[in-house]
């Protein structure tokens, strides 16, 4: 299996100028998985996630970062640490408005915040949505970023491409994911939602996401 197998999510960053010889904070970093193609790119580089099993795995693959248990709604830091802010698709698990607050309190002045977000019409996320739609939390989202007094100084929309060597490996995949048993009956229908791509070997699913690039 392999996430973002074309590298769309650090070309992204790397085009809208996120890496710099500057202190990043991200928030939601999970299991370390984009934190890890970000190690060397930037002068020191800070991860956060409410999730200890997700960090203690982030900690054990990854090395010169520095893990910390804490959500974007209540940061562990002192005002205008970091240069660059960046929310790892996880804007839309927490509460919107507040978190953007606390990222602009961490922000150093003429700072960034960079949010990754899914967009609710990408192929792979329809399939997403048949266990946990999140079309609701993802405008919800949207929303906060258009309320807030943040500047939009970039923008861009991009494909990723998410690999698996078939669909009954995508299906252990979304069925662990969600901490769930095998359904029989979730799973047939995750396969008449994939169509004729459930023949193919591999599957290779779209994964549509935004960039934003934010400012004071």
């Amino acid at each position: 299996m392999g996430i973002d197998c074309n590298g769309a999510e650090i070309e992204a960053l790397e085009t809208l100028g996120a890496f710099d010889d500057s202190p990043l904070l991200e928030v939601g970093c999970g299991d370390g998985r984009l934190t890890a193609r970000m190690v060397g790119r930037v002068r020191h580089l800070v991860a956060v996630d409410p999730s200890e099993p997700d960090l203690r795995m982030a900690a054990a693959g990854v090395h010169g970062v520095l893990f910390l248990k804490a959500s974007g709604e209540q940061l562990p830091f002192a005002a205008d640490r970091f240069e660059t802010v960046l929310f790892t698709l996880s804007l839309h698990h927490q509460n919107s408005p507040l978190a953007l607050r606390e990222a602009e309190r961490v922000l150093a002045p003429a700072g960034r915040i960079f949010v990754l977000e899914p967009t609710p019409d990408g192929e792979f996320q329809q399939l997403f949505h048949l266990f946990e739609d999140e079309t609701v939390a993802l405008e919800a989202a949207q929303a906060a970023i258009a309320a807030s007094p943040l500047r939009l100084r970039q923008a861009t929309v991009f494909e990723a491409d998410w690999r698996f060597a078939d669909k009954a490996d995508f299906s252990r995949y979304m069925f662990a994911y969600h901490d769930l048993s095998r359904n029989i009956e979730m799973e047939a229908r995750l396969f008449r939602k994939l169509g004729s791509k459930a023949a193919e070997r591999p599957l290779v699913l779209k994964d549509r996401l935004s960039l934003l690039c934010l400012a004071s």
